[in-house]
């Protein structure tokens, strides 16, 4: 998927959605991959722009769903 995609993806997601994928995120960050966290800081910065700053706080701070 193509970063100019993610907008798109966002409009079918739902925004329950939201939290999941920004742990997905993370965990894609955690890898240390360059071409990985560089894709996944963009659609960090789209996503924190959709959801807002509640959405890390959120993700950072659930113990109950794991990725």
């Amino acid at each position: 998927m193509a970063i100019r995609d993610v907008d798109g993806m966002f409009n079918s997601l739902d925004p329950e959605y939201y939290d999941i994928l920004m742990k997905y995120l993370y965990r894609g960050l955690s890898t240390g991959d360059r071409p990985t966290c560089d894709q996944c800081l963009k659609i960090h910065e789209k996503l924190t722009e959709k959801a807002g700053l509640g959405c890390i706080l959120r993700s950072l701070a659930d113990t109950v769903n794991t990725v």
